[in-house]
Order: C-alpha cells, then structure tokens, then sequence
C-alpha cells in the first residue's frame, strides 16, 4: 500500500498565505470583491483575507458538474454582490482542468467588474485543458489526488490544517470497505486524532481548598 504523505505542512501553508496577502494588499483597491468558489476554498480564502489589508466584500459561488468529464458545469449559488465598476479576486482551493476557472471567470466579466484576477492554493498546471490563467497561487504541484485543508474525500478532512497527497484508488477502495488505515494515517499526519477516535480529555488541575 502507497502510504499517504505530507505535502504541505500547516507552518508552511500560513506563511505562504501570508506572502499571498501582502502581495494582493499591493494588487487590490479598497472595496474589491473575494468571491470564493464553494467548497474547498473556504479554510483558505478564510486565512486569505484576513492576510490582506484593504477593505474587501466577502461573497460566494457554487457550481456541481454534470455530464462527468464533459467539461460542462452549472452554477448552484450566484453572487448577490453588485460586481459592477469593482476589482473582483476568484479564490478557489485547486484549479486543475481549467474549466471550471474559465466558466466563472467569463460569468463574473458578465457582472461588469474592472477585472476578475483568480487565486487558487494549488495550481495543477500540468493537468490543465483549458489554457486558463491563474493569476496568484499558494503552491504549484503535480501531485495526485490531495486531501486537508479544504480539500475533502467524501466529506472528509477539509478542516485539516495540512495538505497531504494519497493514492485515491486505494482510498476509495478502503473507504468502500468501512476500513480507516490510510484515513487515519492522514489524520496522523495533520496531528489529528483517528477517525472515530475520542479526542483526549483536558488535564484539570484538582483545586484543594486552602
């Protein structure tokens, strides 16, 4: 069995969010929107804004792909910001094919903003389809299948403050199974407790009246 490894560790992830706001502090004007792309981006663009020193509007989209692998996409949730005259920051957690960056960048050019500039934690350029650009990126990799931090697996471990890649054909299978070896490894991983482990109890200093 491939064991799942640690790609990106929380202390680095934090530090290069850190390195992404400063810059984007420099890029965006006082009123731009963050619209992020639900759900993976969240834990990010979370750690994002707070990183970045203008006054910023906070929306989301959603979108589900239907017809698998045909590269058609549908939105879910739209914004309800008024997008119009205003610098607009696309905040994913993966941009990988480029389909679904390229469907919101040209739905958001439709609301009139200045611009549309897309950020993304992980940039999978070497899986890309459409020559779609990004403009900012926490990590460029060609990795295979990643989990943490915002990144999930039926669910689970978006709340992960690491990123580790797994093999996701033996995930799936063990996952199938009701078994949690790898999942428990991941969780390792993050410093996280086995899954359906009980988190240990705080210690409580016993208090002996003087």
């Amino acid at each position: 069995m491939t064991e799942p490894r640690l790609l990106y560790g929380s202390d680095e992830i934090a530090a290069r969010v850190a390195e992404l706001g400063e810059e984007l502090s420099g890029i965006l004007e006082d009123g731009a929107v963050a619209v992020g792309v639900l759900k993976g981006c969240l834990p990010f663009m979370a750690d994002l804004v707070r990183c970045i020193d203008r006054h910023l509007e906070i929306d989301f989209v959603a979108l589900s792909a239907f017809a698998p692998d045909s590269g058609r996409i549908r939105l879910t949730r739209d914004v309800v910001s008024d997008l119009s005259g205003r610098q607009v920051l696309l905040i994913e957690g993966v941009v990988d094919t480029g389909f679904r960056l390229d469907f919101l960048r040209r739905h958001m050019l439709d609301h009139g903003p200045t611009e549309v500039l897309a950020c993304t934690l992980l940039d999978r350029s070497d899986r890309r389809i459409l020559p779609t650009r990004v403009d900012y990126s926490g990590f460029v990799t060609d990795e295979g299948f990643v989990v943490g931090y915002g990144l999930d697996h039926h669910g689970r471990y978006r709340n992960l403050p690491s990123v580790a890649t797994v093999d996701l054909t033996q995930l799936e299978s063990e996952y199938a199974r009701g078994d949690t070896a790898m999942a428990d490894t991941i969780m390792g991983l993050a410093g996280r407790n086995p899954i359906g482990a009980s988190p240990e109890p705080p210690e409580v200093e016993s208090m002996v009246p003087g």
